[in-house]
């Protein structure tokens, strides 16, 4: 995650107007903005602050090299824990950790070196892990995070609305973030590491749910299936540098009870491993901890 900063993700849409039809016949006002942060909060998360949303993303990782072509780099499995805490008018706190193991492509299961078929060079792998991640969201605002909503600029004036697509009980909508910000690993100093000056990432998701789900009070948190794709800068441990390309994610997602929803042998070596990433934070710190801030902690430079 991250990651998933595995689950930052929010939209400035407009509700169409045959969703906008089926959102007044609907219980809930799926036009209005503190609805839909209270409904995406259901989904990533929970309403109630002692109990944590969990969310389960699989899938693999590719390389897009310069010349256009594509090379399967290897497995991903992961687990995102989210806690939120209502704030403001409407809006809510989360506290978050997230995980991400990088498995062999053959047999599944958590690597500790991999093979670079870029570059050909056996490298130590170093495992996805974001948190404590702080982040809020406003009923006012459309961007959340270190992430901002592709979408008209009129759209982003109206609040937080998701661009809820309704078909009878099945509702979904899209998310299309992009964000641009200054790299921390400086590449005069980290030459190998560093993909350079800018990161720019792209992330593109889609949740699917139940509109009678949403229409059930009593439910505190929200199950859902989803799919999430996103471009992002080469990762430092790959020790690709400033190469032309980039890391293509092509994940599915869902809601989950716990660690144990994962495959067998990623659920241990995250709890040998990682543990310090299962479980969301406890309290509010402001903190924003992200992978590169972690991998910089814990390697240095390679010459």
């Amino acid at each position: 995650m991250s990651r998933r900063e595995f689950l930052a993700r929010a939209a400035g849409s407009v509700v169409g107007a045959s969703t906008l039809a089926a959102a007044v016949r609907s219980r809930v006002a799926l036009e209005d903005p503190v609805e839909n942060v209270r409904i995406f909060t259901r989904l990533s998360s929970d309403l109630d602050p002692a109990k944590q949303g969990r969310v389960l993303y699989e899938g693999k990782a590719f390389g897009v090299l310069e010349d256009g072509s594509v090379v399967p780099f290897y497995g991903i499995e992961g687990l995102g824990s989210l806690r939120s805490i209502a704030h403001g008018e409407g809006g809510y706190r989360f506290l978050f950790a997230e995980f991400a193991v990088y498995t062999d492509l053959d047999s599944g299961l958590p690597m500790d070196t991999w093979r670079n078929p870029v570059t050909n060079e056996d490298l130590s792998v170093w495992h996805q892990r974001n948190g404590p991640v702080n982040y809020a969201l406003d009923p006012r605002k459309t961007d959340m995070a270190m992430f901002t909503m592709v979408g008209k600029p009129a759209d982003r004036e109206k609040g937080f609305r998701l661009p809820w697509v309704i078909d009878g009980d099945s509702v979904s909508f899209r998310l299309d973030t992009v964000s641009k910000r200054s790299n921390p690993l400086d590449p005069a100093k980290w030459r190998r590491e560093s993909s350079g000056p800018t990161l720019h990432i792209s992330e593109h998701s889609q949740y699917f749910l139940k509109l009678s789900d949403i229409e059930n009070r009593k439910l505190t948190s929200l199950p859902f299936r989803g799919a999430l794709q996103s471009l992002k800068p080469w990762h430092p441990w790959m020790l690709m540098g400033q190469r032309p390309g980039k890391v293509l994610t092509v994940m599915t997602s869902r809601k989950v009870a716990g660690l144990d929803a994962l495959t067998p042998a990623v659920a241990a070596f995250a709890r040998a491993k990682l543990g310090g990433f299962i479980d969301a934070p406890e309290a509010w710190t402001g903190a924003y901890v992200n992978a590169i801030a972690l991998f910089e902690k814990e390697r240095q430079p390679l010459p």
